[in-house]
């Protein structure tokens, strides 16, 4: 593998200084590369990595992971320690108190005539911190929520808006082609799909054939656009002189 066009790191070393591995936090679909700092930790190993949003739990998927560009060794998250018994005590906390602010703020939103739905709540596992996820057909004023979640739980809560496609992505799912969806797995980007791609293509207008999880124009009706429209002209103008 090369380094990226216009890389900042172009020309810096791609030689393995440390060690890698992946590891999954939660229900996440894709690994986040962690470097070892030179411990050694196998698969299935129980983790805590410094992450900027904080100490976080997690389990080794792979190891080890290999590493080729020097921009991903910049990138790759530090490992602090192996999770021990008040690391794992804190993690069931944690999950608890995600499942318990979950029901609560159904039931608050709902109290208080908010037209909006919790897809997911993620809280530090020092409980110091927790952000909601929600979707909303228009602008929502949470303030008072925000208040009620706060002095239930004593945390700092941060609420965040999702569209559809943005919920897809964060949840994730098996898509209509029996696959993990691209859009929790690879996908970085939403390009705009629209109704002209599936007819180029040929496909059944059916809403349930071309709609992906999110309610939304399937993603992969774009990957071979440009080849459709590029074969579309010749096939017309065969027609047109037959």
């Amino acid at each position: 593998m090369t380094g990226c066009a216009g890389c900042s790191f172009k020309g810096a070393s791609t030689a393995i200084e440390d060690s890698f591995v992946g590891v999954r936090f939660g229900e996440e679909t894709n690994l986040t590369l962690c470097t070892t700092r030179g411990a050694i930790y196998a698969r299935g190993d129980r983790v805590i990595v410094d992450l900027e949003s904080g100490p976080a739990f997690g389990f080794v998927e792979q190891s080890p992971m290999p590493v080729f560009k020097p921009c991903q060794k910049a990138s790759a998250q530090p490992i602090l320690r192996p999770a021990g018994d008040r690391d794992v005590e804190a993690h069931d906390r944690q999950l608890q108190r995600e499942s318990d602010a979950k029901r609560f703020i159904r039931e608050k939103a709902r109290d208080m005539d908010l037209e909006l739905k919790v897809s997911k709540v993620e809280s530090s596992l020092s409980g110091k911190r927790a952000t909601v996820y929600f979707t909303a057909e228009r602008r929502v004023d949470f303030r008072a929520l925000v208040r009620e979640i706060s002095q239930r739980f004593a945390t700092k809560v941060r609420m965040v808006q999702l569209g559809a496609r943005d919920e897809a992505k964060l949840l994730g799912g098996i898509g209509v082609c029996g696959r993990t969806l691209c859009c929790s797995s690879w996908l970085t980007d939403f390009r705009p799909i629209s109704i002209q791609m599936a007819k180029r293509q040929g496909l059944s207008l059916n809403p349930s054939k071309i709609s992906g999880q999110c309610g939304r124009l399937l993603c992969c009706l774009a990957y071979e656009d440009d080849q459709y429209r590029r074969s579309r002209p010749s096939a017309e103008g065969a027609v047109a002189h037959g």
